[in-house]
C-alpha cells in the first residue's frame, strides 16, 4: 500500500508542480513578442524597430533581445546562449538576477550548472573557445556558475560578444520584447505592430499560454494512465482483502472468540489496526513522494514532457504543499482500507468459534 500511495501521490504531485511551473513561466514572460520573418523563416530585427514600437501608445517597455544556440560537437549536445545588457530590464527572473547582481564583462560568461559540468567533462574548467562564422576562436572565461535544472544548458554573455561570435553586425537583434500599460490593449496594440511590420511574427502572452496548456493537456495524459493503472491495481487489492480473510486472520479471530472477545471488541480492534496500518502507509506513501519529485526532481516521470518538449527553459520543480491532491490520497486510502479491514473481519467474527477454529 506504501508503494501505491507513493506512485500515486508522485504522479499527482509532479502533475500539479509542472502545471504551476507553467503558470509562473507565462505570467513572468513579456506581453508581446515580435520575430521578424522573411519566408516564413525568423530573421533579424535592425534595433530602430525599437523606436518605432516605442511609439505606439500604450506600449511602457521595449527590448530587443539576442538568443541563438551553439552547437558543442565535442559533447554532442546544443547550448542555448542568451546575450543580455546591464543597462536594459528583463521580466524573466532568472535574467533580472544575473543582470542585477552580476556585471558581464565583454570576454566572460556565466552559465548553468550543466553547462558547467559538460565543459569539465571536456576539460574547458576555467574558460571555453566559441567556433566564431569565419573558423577562428574567441576564448571566453567563465565568470559565475548559477543553478538551474538538469535539463537548463544555458549560457549568458554581453549583446556585443554575442554578436561577435555569431556573426551579427552591430545593431541587429534576434526578437523584441514588448510590455503594455493596459493589459486589455494588448491585441490591439498588437495589431498596430503587426501594421508596421508585415512580416513579423507577433505572439502574445495569451498565445503562449494557450500553447503551454495544449501540451499539458496533451502530455497529461500520460500521468492519466499511470494514475487510473495504480489505482486500479490498488482497488483490486481492497476487493482481495474485502472478498476473505487468510486462514491465520480467521484463527486469530477464533481464538479472540474463544477467550471470551465480544464481536464488537473485535471490530474496535480491527478499526484501530486498519487507521494505523492505513494512516502510517498514507504518510509513508506521502513523505516517499515528495522526496521523489521535490528534493530528486522526479527522475524518469519528469523526462514524460521535458523529453519530447523543450518548453520550460530554466526548468525547475519549486516545492509547494498541495492540499488538495493529500485530501483526495487521504480519502482514497485510509477510509477505503479500513473498511476493507473490518467487512470481512465482521463477517469472521459473526460465526460460531468452533466453526472458525476448524
Amino acid at each position: 500500500m506504501v508503494i501505491l500511495v507513493a506512485l500515486l501521490a508522485s504522479t499527482l504531485f509532479l502533475s500539479n508542480a509542472i502545471k504551476r511551473e507553467y503558470s509562473i513561466l507565462v505570467d513572468s514572460a513579456p506581453d508581446i513578442v515580435v520575430t521578424n520573418q522573411k519566408a516564413m523563416r525568423d530573421v533579424v530585427f535592425n534595433e530602430s524597430a525599437i523606436d518605432e514600437i516605442l511609439s505606439i501608445n500604450g506600449v511602457s517597455h521595449v527590448v530587443g533581445r539576442v538568443s541563438g544556440h551553439y552547437r558543442f560537437n565535442k559533447a554532442d549536445t546544443v547550448f542555448k546562449v542568451v546575450g543580455i545588457d546591464e543597462f536594459e530590464t528583463y521580466s524573466d527572473p532568472l535574467y533580472k538576477f544575473l543582470n542585477e547582481e552580476h556585471s558581464l564583462k565583454d570576454d566572460a560568461m556565466m552559465i548553468s550548472s550543466s553547462v558547467k559540468k559538460i565543459l569539465d567533462e571536456n576539460y574547458y574548467h576555467n574558460y571555453f573557445n566559441f567556433i566564431k562564422d569565419d573558423g577562428t576562436l574567441q576564448k571566453v572565461n567563465i565568470s559565475k556558475v548559477f543553478q538551474t535544472d538538469e535539463n537548463s544548458k544555458l549560457i549568458v554573455i554581453s549583446k556585443p560578444l554575442f554578436r561577435d561570435i555569431f556573426g551579427f553586425k552591430n545593431g541587429e537583434i534576434t526578437d523584441i520584447a514588448v510590455s503594455v500599460k493596459n493589459k486589455d490593449e494588448i491585441k490591439f496594440i498588437a495589431n498596430k505592430i503587426q501594421n508596421k511590420f508585415v512580416n513579423a511574427k507577433v505572439v502574445l502572452k495569451e498565445d503562449r499560454k494557450l500553447f503551454y496548456e495544449k501540451i499539458y493537456n496533451l502530455r497529461s495524459g500520460f500521468f492519466l494512465m499511470i494514475f487510473i493503472v495504480t489505482l486500479v491495481t490498488f482497488f483490486m487489492i481492497i476487493y482481495d482483502k474485502v472478498t476473505g480473510l487468510n486462514s491465520e486472520q480467521k484463527r486469530e479471530i477464533g481464538v479472540l472468540k474463544a477467550i471470551g472477545w465480544r464481536v464488537e471488541d473485535i471490530l474496535k480492534a480491527k478499526f484501530y489496526e486498519g487507521i494505523v496500518v492505513s494512516f502510517t502507509a498514507y504518510l509513508v506513501g506521502i513523505i516517499l513522494a515528495n522526496i521523489y519529485v521535490f528534493i530528486f526532481k522526479a527522475p524518469y516521470l519528469k523526462k514524460i514532457f521535458l523529453n519530447n518538449y523543450n518548453l520550460i527553459e530554466n526548468y525547475k520543480i519549486h516545492f509547494y504543499i498541495d492540499y488538495e491532491v493529500l485530501v483526495v490520497l487521504f480519502f482514497l486510502s485510509v477510509p477505503i482500507y479500513i473498511i476493507a479491514t473490518i467487512i470481512p473481519s465482521w463477517r469472521v467474527a459473526t460465526i460460531d468459534a468452533d466453526e472458525v477454529m476448524r
